[in-house]
């Protein structure tokens, strides 16, 4: 009887020291699952990376995935990294996923046996499907709420999107923890359910003091695919989904001139190579930083010069840009002038806060806005015969709506 008493008391006072101080049940218990996102993969048909972050833990942290007509469970342990901010150090979980089923519905979850997420979606891609996709240009804010109701009424708008392109200045310091938690808390609708193709703007590679620096966050947050240009794997890559190639480039040659010097120059025979091999039938390219002057607007600058002839040879059909916040897209261009097989060169607005009054159109835009009055997007659609795009401010006013046809 002395023993149970005993074995009794231990426990009150067990229980009693957890609830007097809480942290120790942390401490005891795995951490949650934050920011769970799926991320493009070069090929979507058969292949998505799932990534998210905890606090510190030597608990293993795994994905569980099965087809949901399959009872079959899939668990896979996923790799992880420390990921050291200006806010403390934290966890960074990330798992590319292969050999899965093309135009399949799946289900997941990310964590441990003590703690795992939600249950979430992830769709492949057929291998010649139709699909669409939401393209949102600058996303930096002062106050990322803005970014988040973007979010909100697009997603809200287009629930069928199968992923999204974010374009650039996703935050507005590179190096600022802060803002990307923000900017992660805004994508929240959509970042587990469909994959994000990021491109790296001139914010991204800030320091806290606002100098140049490499984007070191930006490439540990999302776990892009490694096939780009020789040493810029993450800030150049390729995919595809459906019948289209996308190329994603990078602008920033000021920024990293001295990490990484040469940058425009390194990209080329990368850029050559990609579209000379690629049998897909539309071709479309991501660049964060537009190829012509400003303000003049009438020349091309370094990066046209660079880019375009590749872009004329291997006919490009649509340059996505973004990083002067307004919205515009120029006529067919061939060699420089409009021409009925040439490429269309759109910049692509402003989905945060930020606006910039002094904007210019450019010669050959067909239309222009300076997306002064509320943040937009682009939604893109694709299908065997025909490419369409349409802008549209948040509150769906429709900007602009083109198609190509082949």
């Amino acid at each position: 009887m002395k023993k149970w008493y005993f074995v009794l008391i231990i426990l009150c006072l067990s229980l009693g020291t957890i609830y007097a101080f809480p942290f120790l049940e942390n401490a005891i218990t795995a951490p949650t699952p934050k920011y769970v996102r799926q991320v493009i993969t070069a090929d979507s048909t058969s292949s998505r990376t799932i990534s998210w972050q905890t606090d510190l833990t030597d608990t293993p942290q795994f994905i569980e995935y099965k087809p949901l007509n399959s009872e079959t469970l899939i668990k896979k342990q996923a790799i992880t990294k420390i990921l050291a901010t200006d806010l403390g150090d934290f966890q960074l979980h990330s798992l590319t996923l292969t050999e899965l089923i093309p135009n399949t519905t799946y289900r997941y979850r990310v964590g441990s046996d003590d703690a795992y997420s939600d249950w979430y979606t992830l769709s492949t891609a057929a291998k010649e499907s139709n699909f669409s996709a939401l393209i949102f240009p600058d996303s930096q804010c002062s106050d990322y709420t803005v970014w988040g109701d973007t979010v909100t009424s697009a997603i809200t708008a287009h629930p069928t999107t199968q992923f999204f392109i974010n374009m650039g200045d996703l935050v507005d310091n590179g190096a600022s923890f802060y803002q990307w938690q923000a900017w992660l808390e805004g994508a929240k609708p959509l970042l587990p359910l469909i994959p994000i193709a990021p491109i790296e703007g001139n914010h991204e590679a800030y320091s806290l003091e606002w100098e140049f620096t490499l984007p070191t966050l930006y490439l540990s947050l999302f776990d892009l695919p490694q096939n780009g240009a020789k040493d810029l794997p993450g800030q150049t890559y390729s995919f595809d989904y459906g019948d289209a190639h996308f190329v994603v480039l990078d602008s920033q040659e000021k920024e990293l001139d001295a990490y990484q010097p040469n940058l425009t120059a390194k990209q080329i025979p990368w850029l050559t190579q990609d579209l000379a091999t690629t049998t897909k039938k539309w071709k479309i390219v991501l660049i964060h930083r537009g190829l012509f002057s400003h303000p003049d607007t009438a020349n091309l600058n370094d990066l046209g010069k660079a880019f375009i002839p590749i872009f004329d040879q291997y006919h490009v059909d649509v340059v996505f840009s973004a990083h002067i916040h307004s919205y515009g897209r120029t006529r067919p261009l061939y060699h420089g002038v409009p021409a009925a097989n040439g490429t269309v060169y759109i910049s692509t607005g402003r989905s945060g806060d930020k606006t910039w009054e002094s904007s210019l159109a450019k010669p050959y835009e067909v239309i222009f806005d300076r997306a002064l009055d509320q943040p937009n997007y682009l939604v893109l659609n694709v299908n065997s015969t025909t490419l369409k795009v349409t802008a549209q401010k948040q509150d769906s006013i429709i900007i602009d709506t083109f198609e190509i046809k082949k």
